[in-house]
């Protein structure tokens, strides 16, 4: 059985330690250039114009006070950034991930949706070229993952991650083998959830394995990912799911049992 021990990971030095590049936190990044603030520009006179006082209250409550919100439905706040980046030239990567952090330096919550939704549509670009575009991709989207954090845009952002690890494994594994260990819970949610598309092509003995390094858990959204993941892989193969909680009944969480047996 793994040990759960978690150990003092590469990813976490990082994560005390910000590089020159986006690696640095929204607070300290470097000033943005002027095609991301035109961006922001043009999304905060839109958003406003269609803000909505008494579902921004709701929508405030419903996350537990944590963030602020124009109060948009999301076809109308999607609709909104349709029309605004379908009249700009394609992004490079640099600019994509400068924006990226610009918007989750925003208070309001839909900056920061219309960020992953930018990052799942451009996961190519954000591939780069290079490894060390790559590498620079990554701390950027960690940076995202650890800021502001809470299950809205972490989850999305286990998309991205999930589709840049299936497009270049050789590059994200060790990432991912880093980040279920590390100290911060939304990196280790982020791991558990990466395959969740991936279908027949998902790695077994990498999920199970997953999934047991961080069952000794109490930590609800740990319980609840390690749940979700196997309730979505039993869609492609339900015995294995069956048997491996089977053979886990006294390791899983009851709540990660339920969850992964749902449609049994």
């Amino acid at each position: 059985m793994p040990k759960t021990k978690r150990r003092k990971t590469r990813d976490n030095v990082a994560s005390q330690t910000p590089s020159k590049k986006a690696r640095t936190s929204p607070s300290t990044m470097s000033t943005p250039g002027g095609a991301t603030t035109m961006v922001l520009s043009k999304l905060t006179k839109m958003y406003k114009s269609v803000a909505n006082t008494q579902k921004a209250v709701g929508a405030k409550k419903y996350m537990r006070n944590q963030f602020e919100f124009y109060g948009m439905q999301s076809p109308t706040r999607r609709k909104i950034d349709k029309e605004i980046f379908q009249s700009l030239p394609p992004f490079d990567v640099v600019t994509l991930r400068e924006l990226l952090l610009l918007l989750w330096q925003q208070s309001e919550r839909e900056y920061q949706y219309c960020g992953v939704d930018l990052a799942n549509k451009h996961v190519r670009i954000l591939c780069g070229s290079t490894v060390e575009e790559r590498h620079d991709s990554v701390e950027c989207l960690k940076l995202l993952i650890t800021t502001k954090s809470w299950w809205d845009t972490v989850d999305a952002l286990a998309n991205t991650i999930g589709e840049l690890a299936r497009l270049h494994p050789t590059d994200l594994n060790p990432t991912l083998e880093d980040w279920i260990q590390a100290d911060n819970m939304w990196l280790r949610r982020i791991a558990l959830l990466h395959q969740l598309k991936y279908k027949e092509k998902t790695d077994q003995d990498k999920l199970f394995r997953f999934c047991l390094l961080c069952c000794h858990e109490k930590e609800f959204f740990i319980q609840k990912a390690i749940g979700w993941a196997l309730r979505q892989y039993f869609r492609t193969n339900a015995k294995a799911v069956k048997q491996f909680v089977k053979d886990n009944d006294k390791l899983l969480a009851n709540l990660s049992k339920r969850e992964a047996l749902k449609h049994a």
